[in-house]
């Protein structure tokens, strides 16, 4: 899926609370909402959240319970 936010219109989610490594997913961190593809890292007890968008860096989530998956990405909509 290509999910490069600069040309993307709008994103179709399934609302779920659990994700597999590599889902795309919202994520809810703190109080803001993120589009990052999902990866759990036991070993490093860590969330690894990663952009589409090749200059953006991956976000580290180390506190689990600050972290709510809000859904997952179905479909993204280019041109409306």
């Amino acid at each position: 899926m290509d999910m490069c936010t600069q040309s993307v219109r709008m994103v179709v989610l399934k609302k779920q609370h659990h994700a597999q490594n590599g889902d795309i997913v919202a994520i809810l961190d703190g109080s803001c909402t993120t589009l990052k593809r999902f990866y759990y890292e036991p070993e490093k007890k860590r969330i690894r959240l990663h952009p589409e968008n090749k200059t953006m860096k991956d976000i580290l989530i180390y506190n689990l319970d600050d972290c709510v998956i809000q859904g997952m990405a179905q479909h993204v909509i280019k041109k409306l």
